[in-house]
C-alpha cells in the first residue's frame, strides 16, 4: 500500500505530548561524504536523522519538513488526547455511532487489520481499553495493575480491530463499543516509512532515520556497503549483543519487555500486553525484525514477542517475516535462517 505523505499528514499516533525540539546539527554537508546529523524530540523519544547530500539547503528543508509533519502527526493522532482523529473515532465507537473518515485513514486502519489477522490478533490496535486498565496510556506508569475481575470482564468482550468495518460512504462502523484504537504498536514504523518518503521527495538518496532506536535506511552509507545497526542486550541495555548490516529500503525494529514497564510489589509489568490473556507478554525479552516495510516490521516485532518461543515461527511465516532475532529472558536466542546469515553476534 502506498501513501502520499501530505494526504496522510494527520494520520499518525503520537506517543506523548512532548514538544518537538530540533537540536544543533553536526558539520555542514558540503560534500557528499559529509554526514549531516539532527535530532528531534517527539513521540516521547528521540528521532535521529543522518543525511548525506552535497547541498545543505536541501537537507535543512528536508529536516524542517519532517519536523513540521511530525508536529502535525503528534497533534492529530494521539490516542488519548481529545480533538484528534483517533479520539473522535473512539468516541463514536463508544457511543455506538458511525463516523466519516478520510481515505488515507481508512487505508491505514485496513492495513493494520490485515497485519492483525496475520498475527492471529496478537498484534491488535483495538485493545486501547486494556492498555488504559494497565495504566500504559500515559507518560507515568506506576500501578497498581488491574484486578483479575477487570481482566476477565475485558476478555469477555474481547474488543478487536477486526470489529471495525466501512461502507461505501467512507463511514466507519464498529460492532463492539468496547473497542478503543491505539496504534502505539506500529506508530514508529509508520513514522519511519513516511519520513523516508519525505527524504525521497527532497531528492536525498542516502539517509538513516532512527526513532527510539528503530531504523529505516535510504540508500547505503557512502563509501560503505551498508549501515551498521547495533542490537541491545536486554539484560544489560547499555551493552550490544549483535550487529546487523542494514541496506537501502530496509527497516529494523526491536520490541522489548525491558523498555517500558513498572514494578508493583516486587513484580515487573511490561507494557506489551497479550490480548488473549489480558496480561503482559513474557515469552521473550526482545524481538528484532528486519523488513522492507517499517509498519510491518513494527507490528511483527510486537506480535512475535507476544507469541513467544512456542509460536513465533508460525506467526512470522504468516506475517511474511523472513528475518527475526528473538532473545529469551535467560539470554539464549532464536532466529530465522535468513537472519542468521545476516546478523553478527558480539
Amino acid at each position: 500500500m502506498c501513501f502520499s505523505r501530505r494526504s496522510f499528514l494527520k494520520s499518525l499516533p503520537a506517543y506523548a505530548l512532548t514538544p518537538l525540539v530540533l537540536h544543533a546539527c553536526s558539520r555542514p554537508a558540503n560534500r557528499l561524504l559529509d554526514a549531516y546529523k539532527a535530532q528531534i524530540i517527539v513521540f516521547g523519544t528521540e528521532v535521529d536523522l543522518t543525511l548525506y547530500h552535497p547541498d545543505q539547503a536541501v537537507i535543512n528543508q528536508a529536516i524542517a519538513t519532517i519536523n513540521a509533519d511530525f508536529q502535525a502527526f503528534h497533534h492529530e493522532w494521539h490516542a488519548w488526547e481529545k480533538g484528534g482523529i483517533i479520539s473522535k473515532i473512539n468516541q463514536a465507537i463508544a457511543a455506538g455511532q458511525t463516523i466519516q473518515i478520510a481515505d488515507s485513514i481508512r487505508a491505514f486502519i485496513e492495513k493494520s487489520q490485515r497485519l492483525s489477522a496475520a498475527s492471529d490478533y496478537l498484534f491488535d490496535p483495538g485493545i486501547g481499553q486494556l492498555i488504559a486498565l494497565w495504566g500504559f496510556h500515559g507518560d507515568l506508569w506506576q500501578g497498581p495493575p488491574p484486578s483479575a475481575l477487570q481482566i476477565s470482564e475485558w476478555l469477555s468482550q474481547r474488543p478487536s480491530i477486526k470489529d471495525i468495518t466501512f461502507d461505501d460512504r467512507q463511514q466507519l462502523h464498529c460492532s463492539n463499543r468496547q473497542v478503543q484504537l491505539d496504534f502505539g504498536g506500529n506508530a514508529k514504523g509508520l513514522a519511519l516509512d513516511l519520513a523516508l518518503q519525505s527524504l525521497q521527495a527532497a531528492k536525498i538518496e542516502h539517509a538513516l532515520v532512527s526513532i527510539g532506536g528503530d531504523m529505516k535506511a535510504l540508500g547505503n552509507k557512502p563509501q560503505e556497503h551498508a549501515w551498521q545497526v547495533a542490537i541491545q542486550n536486554p539484560q544489560q541495555p547499555q551493552n550490544v549483543i549483535a550487529s546487523l548490516p542494514l541496506y537501502g529500503g530496509e527497516s529494523v525494529v526491536t520490541s522489548g519487555t525491558y523498555q517500558r514497564f513498572y514494578q508493583w510489589q516486587g513484580q515487573r509489568y511490561s507494557h506489551i500486553l497479550n490480548p488473549n490473556t489480558g496480561y503482559p507478554a513474557d515469552g521473550f525479552a526482545s524481538v528484532t525484525v528486519l523488513h522492507a516495510d517499517a509498519t510491518t516490521a513494527d507490528s511483527a516485532a510486537t506480535a512475535l514477542l507476544i507469541a513467544g518461543p512456542q509460536n513465533w515461527r508460525r506467526i512470522a511465516q504468516q506475517m511474511g517475516i523472513e528475518m527475526a532475532f528473538c532473545i529469551r529472558h535467560s539470554g539464549t536466542f532464536e532466529q530465522t535462517k535468513a537472519m542468521e546469515k545476516r546478523l553478527k553476534l558480539i
